[in-house]
């Protein structure tokens, strides 16, 4: 279930000659206005190309990216998935698409006859067209509450951690009734959630149209709970998102003061950051004299272990992983271990997929059963370089699926850990 904006929209002729743009220089146009068109005074937008050519744009933590393609003659198609951060952030990318049609002179198609063989946009909750709020929201609410209920009865049917529009690939380790992008829910939660939409729009980062105090916090909040990793951060990505992080919380706080800002997780985040901030520190300390340091229910999923789902297979890592994906493999890793996935639907018995794959590891093979999974991998060193470095080259397949995986280990006393880790990968 999702509620996603479909705008499509023709560019105008332009020029002496009033003729529409090709495909690639309309792409261009957007690429061009969108980093200064956010609207939020603390963020600007990044709009990346992807290998097709096309336009992603990050909008919200909670969202995926806003995908935005072209072709001639001078047709646009922008996508939008709203579900996972609220109505205030649907109402959002419509005004965004509004603003983008008048400063690149398109015209989104809203409206169309059944049967007159135009392409036109769709939005499920009507707000795109009508530009009525309540739309987006009544359309929210409504999805919501049908989310929920298929959670109330997976939950009497034994569900545990039940997932709300988390971010897709990735399992969190929790103990509770519902994950959703602000946090854990239990089942006292998902009662009062579904008696009273009020409480069930506290798993939204962004409920009403402002971008005040309250979808600053949400934002971090989102930020703290799927992305951050709780040790000091590796790499110039990671101390971004930090530093993002901490410089919402102290630009946004003096806007409301009063609301429930995660002081203690602030305070700690300023600790991995390495970067003493004595101005701010003392301000925590003033707002927040009882916050001490975050306990056993601190704001993080990445606290805890978590599965990473690719292609078919589930792998159970380190929360602190770093990782990136593409259509072919995940990869992710800290300190010295590196773990690559791959993954592949097959028309072989799990025998046949590891015959035609892993053959080559030779007599030093491990086996592996357990189950329907069968798997077999090889464990080699390598110290040619002067530092000695371990890898488990690895292959697990059930009937009508195979995988790949290969670990790098800095320290060989890790052989274990890395045999465990190939061992445990599951089909999803």
């Amino acid at each position: 279930m999702s509620i996603t904006i479909r705008a499509v929209g023709q560019a105008a002729k332009r020029g002496a000659r009033r003729r529409v743009p090709p495909a690639a220089a309309i792409l261009e146009e957007i690429e061009a206005w969108l980093p200064t068109a956010s609207g939020d005074p603390l963020h600007d937008l990044a709009p990346i190309r992807t290998a097709d050519g096309s336009i992603e744009v990050a909008l919200h933590p909670a969202a995926r990216p806003m995908r935005i393609e072209a072709r001639d003659p001078g047709v646009v198609v922008a996508t939008a998935m709203t579900v996972p951060v609220g109505p205030g952030y649907h109402t959002y990318v419509a005004s965004l698409l509004d603003r983008l049609a008048e400063d690149v002179e398109l015209d989104w198609t809203k409206t169309g006859s059944p049967g007159d063989g135009a392409e036109v946009s769709s939005d499920p909750t009507g707000a795109f067209g009508s530009g009525n709020r309540a739309d987006a929201e009544r359309g929210h609410l409504g999805w919501l509450r049908a989310a929920l209920e298929a959670i109330r009865d997976a939950r009497r049917q034994g569900g545990t951690a039940l997932h709300l529009s988390t971010p897709p690939g990735v399992r969190y380790t929790v103990d509770a009734a519902v994950v959703s992008v602000l946090g854990p829910r239990d089942d006292a939660w998902l009662d009062r959630a579904l008696r009273d939409p009020r409480t069930a729009a506290d798993v939204w980062p962004w409920v009403a149209d402002a971008m005040d105090a309250r979808y600053h916090l949400g934002r971090v909040l989102t930020q703290m709970w799927l992305d951050i990793r709780w040790r000091p951060p590796i790499g110039p990505a990671e101390a971004a998102a930090v530093d993002d992080v901490l410089s919402t919380l102290r630009r946004a706080y003096p806007l409301e003061p009063g609301l429930d800002w995660p002081w203690a997780e602030w305070r700690e985040l300023l600790a991995l950051r390495g970067h003493p901030d004595p101005a701010t520190l003392s301000m925590i300390d003033r707002a927040a004299p009882d916050a001490g340091s975050s306990g056993d229910d601190a704001i993080g999923y990445r606290r805890r272990p978590v599965t990473i789902v690719h292609e078919g297979w589930a792998l159970e890592l380190p929360g602190s992983f770093t990782g990136t994906r593409t259509d072919e493999e995940w990869t992710g890793g800290e300190a010295g271990r590196t773990v690559t996935l791959a993954g592949t639907p097959t028309e072989m018995s799990a025998e046949q997929f590891l015959r035609q794959v892993a053959s080559h590891l030779g007599h030093d093979t491990i086996e592996h059963a357990d189950g329907a999974v069968l798997g077999r991998a090889r464990l080699t060193s390598d110290a040619s370089s002067g530092v000695e470095v371990a890898t488990v080259e690895g292959y697990s397949a059930i009937r009508g699926r195979g995988a790949a995986i290969r670990i790098e280990i800095d320290d060989p006393q890790d052989w274990k850990w890395a045999l465990d880790t190939w061992r445990s990968l599951r089909p999803a």
